[in-house]
């Protein structure tokens, strides 16, 4: 993977509904993503000792939010629930100027990578993984607010936010049912 070609990956906008997949014991915090500052994550080499960005990861469909966050396990088409706590399922309106498709195969060309690199088990990895460089170099890409790319656990897109880097004309909001108020991340 070539992460300093970023800069040459096409951007574009970004309208419409994306899912979040949160434990009930969360929902107090439900658009905070201050945890991943010191989470390790697929795109995110951080630690306590090592805070980074904050990301927000979203799934195309409700299915895909809980395949990600290991609510069902298994085959995509027969899954098995994860009994061990709670989910809720928000329904995330987001507004985003300047996001890059990483499921795009000439995208995918341009930083020499492919579907598999982007979707492999990293887990387990010494060190930092070639996803977390990537998405280290696209969080410091001026004025690019997302990217899009393949879930590793089902056949079917995410979308990773940098919530810090939201501009006046990007926003993500959540319409909460419950109170009637529209709650807008920040």
């Amino acid at each position: 993977m070539r992460a300093s070609a970023c800069e040459r990956l096409a951007r574009r906008p970004l309208t419409g509904h994306w899912f979040r997949a949160l434990r009930l014991r969360h929902w107090s915090s439900r658009l905070s993503t201050d945890q991943s500052r010191t989470s390790r994550s697929r795109f995110s080499a951080a630690s306590p000792s090592n805070p980074l960005f904050r990301i927000l990861y979203l799934g195309e469909t409700h299915q895909v939010a809980v395949h990600e966050v290991g609510a069902l396990l298994g085959d995509p088409n027969a899954p098995v629930a994860n009994p061990k706590g709670s989910w809720a399922i928000l329904s995330l309106s987001v507004v985003l100027e300047q996001v890059v498709d990483l499921t795009d195969s000439t995208q995918q060309r341009i930083i020499r990578t492919n579907q598999s690199e982007l979707t492999g088990n990293w887990i387990n990895y010494a060190g930092v993984s070639p996803t977390q460089h990537l998405g280290e170099a696209l969080y410091h890409l001026p004025g690019l607010v997302g990217f899009i790319f393949g879930s590793s656990k089902v056949p079917a897109n995410c979308l990773a936010i940098f919530p810090d880097k939201l501009s006046a004309s990007s926003s993500v909001t959540f319409d909460n049912e419950m109170t009637g108020r529209t709650e807008r991340m920040n």
